[in-house]
C-alpha cells in the first residue's frame, strides 16, 4: 500500500514514467485520494500484468555463499539488456530539484488528464526509511516536512545522515549492548566522515538529479518478466522520487540478493556490474545517445567498487554497521580481514581503537550508557506484553 498521501503521488510518477519513457508501467484504471470514495477509503486500481519474478524464470538464490545466482549465460545477458533500457530512459529524467513528483492541481481536474510537462518536484522524498519510522513514531516530518525538497546533493545527503541519527536517538530497541554499542557509534561517525569528507560528489552538487524507482536497488520483486525474460512490467513507484545521479548505482541483488554476498563477497558483484556496464554503453549506442550513464558507471567502479553499498547504507541506516564493518573500515584503515583467528584480531586492532574512541568524549559515554538503560526497559517490556519466560539481557563485553 502506498504511504499517507502516497496515493496522488504514485498516479503523478506513473503519469510522468509513461509519458516519458517506454519503461512498462501498470496503467491506472480508477482510483481515489479521499476517505469519501465509494468504498470508504483512499484506493488506486492499476492494471493486472501477467509475469514472472526472476527467481521464477531460474535466476534463484543459494543457501550459503558458494555461488551467486544460477544464470544461463542468454539470460544473463537479456536480463542486463533490459536492465540497461531502464536505467538509461531513467537517468534522462532530469530535474532541477531534489523530491517527489507531483502537479499544481488546484481545480481538482483528473491528474490523466493533466499535460505530464506540468509534473515538476513538488514534494518530499518520501522513501522506505521515511515511511518506517514514521509508522514507529520516530518523527522523520521534523526534519522533513510535506512540501520540503532539496536544491543540493549535499543537502539532501545530511539529511539522510540526520535520518540515521534519528532512528538511532529514538528507537527503543538499538541493540546496544556495550561491545555492539561501541560499534555501533564507532561506525556511525566514521562513516559520516566518509560520505561528507570523501564520497559526495563536489562537481554535481547541484545536479544532475534523476528519477529512480524506490525499490529496485535492493529487490527484485517489483521487476516482471516473461518466459524470454523481455520486461513486462515494472511496479510500485510509491516510493519513487528525485534524487542525486550519484545515488544511480548498479543493483544489490546482481550477484544475490541479499546484502550479505555484497559486504562480504565485493568482487563478486563487481563481476557483474562490468558486463551490465558493457550492455549499457551498446544500448546507448544503439540508441544514438551520449553515453552518460556508462561513462558513470564505469567512472564509480574505477573510483572506488563499492558504490552500491554505499548508497544502499545512506538509504537504510540499519544496513551501516554491516557495511562499515565489513568493507569501510578496511578500505579506510589498510588493514586486512583476518582469514584466521577474529577474536584476536578483534581483541588486538578492534578493541583499542573502540576503547579511545569512547574516551574521547565524554558525551558518547553518556550516551551508550542512557541507551543501555533504554534497551533494558524494552526487555523488560517486551518480556511483559509477549509473556515470555525470561527476560533477554545485553550481552556483555
Amino acid at each position: 500500500m502506498p504511504p499517507p498521501g502516497g496515493y496522488s503521488l504514485t498516479k503523478s510518477r506513473s503519469r510522468y514514467v509513461s509519458a516519458k519513457t517506454t519503461i512498462p508501467v501498470p496503467k491506472v484504471h480508477a482510483y481515489s485520494f479521499s476517505h469519501g470514495s465509494p468504498i470508504g477509503t483512499a484506493f488506486i486500481v492499476m492494471e493486472y500484468i501477467e509475469g514472472q519474478s526472476l527467481q521464477e524464470l531460474g535466476f534463484r538464490k543459494v543457501a550459503d555463499f558458494d555461488q551467486t545466482f544460477y544464470k544461463p549465460a542468454k539470460l544473463t545477458k537479456r536480463l542486463y539488456d533490459q536492465l540497461s533500457d531502464v536505467y538509461i530512459q531513467l537517468r534522462q529524467l532530469e530535474f532541477p530539484s531534489i523530491g517527489a513528483l507531483g502537479v499544481r492541481n488546484p481545480d481538482g481536474s483528473p491528474l490523466h488528464t493533466r499535460n505530464p510537462d506540468e509534473i515538476e518536484v513538488l514534494h518530499r522524498p518520501l522513501s522506505v526509511e521515511v515511511a518506517l519510522q514514521q509508522y514507529e513514531g520516530l518523527d522523520p516530518g521534523a526534519k522533513l516536512p510535506p512540501k520540503k525538497t532539496f536544491s543540493t546533493a549535499r543537502e539532501f545527503v545530511e539529511f539522510l545522515l540526520w535520518l540515521s541519527d534519528n532512528e538511532l536517538e529514538k528507537s527503543p530497541d538499538p541493540c546496544m549492548d556495550k561491545r555492539g554499542g561501541r560499534d555501533i557509534l564507532y561506525a556511525r561517525y566514521y562513516f559520516r566522515r566518509f560520505i561528507l569528507d570523501n564520497w559526495i560528489d563536489s562537481s554535481s552538487n547541484t545536479g544532475p538529479f534523476v528519477l529512480m524507482h524506490g525499490d529496485i536497488l535492493q529487490h527484485t520483486n517489483n521487476l516482471l518478466f516473461d518466459k524470454n525474460v523481455q520486461l513486462v512490467g515494472v511496479l510500485d513507484w510509491e516510493f519513487s522520487y528525485v534524487m542525486p545521479a550519484q545515488f544511480v548505482v548498479p543493483p544489490l541483488w546482481l550477484n544475490g540478493s541479499k546484502l550479505e554476498y555484497l559486504v562480504h563477497y565485493p568482487k563478486w558483484h563487481s563481476q557483474e556490474v562490468k558486463p551490465l556496464i558493457a550492455s549499457v554503453k551498446d544500448r546507448e549506442a544503439s540508441l544514438r545517445i551520449l553515453p552518460c550513464l556508462s561513462q558513470e558507471w564505469a567512472k564509480m567502479e574505477l573510483k572506488m567498487p563499492f558504490q552500491t553499498g554505499i548508497a544502499v547504507a545512506l538509504l537504510n541506516p540499519d544496513t551501516i554497521h554491516d557495511i562499515f564493518w565489513c568493507y569501510l573500515f578496511y578500505h579506510n584503515t589498510q588493514l586486512k580481514y583476518p582469514e584466521g583467528d577474529y577474536e584476536l584480531f578483534y581483541t588486538e586492532n578492534i578493541r583499542p581503537l573502540l576503547e579511545r574512541f569512547m574516551q574521547e568524549s565524554p558525551e558518547r559515554q553518556s550516551f551508550l550508557q542512557r541507551k543501555q538503560a533504554e534497551q533494558l526497559q524494552f526487555f523488560k517490556d517486551e518480556m511483559r506484553y509477549f509473556k515470555l519466560e525470561r527476560e533477554r539481557r545485553l550481552i556483555e563485553e
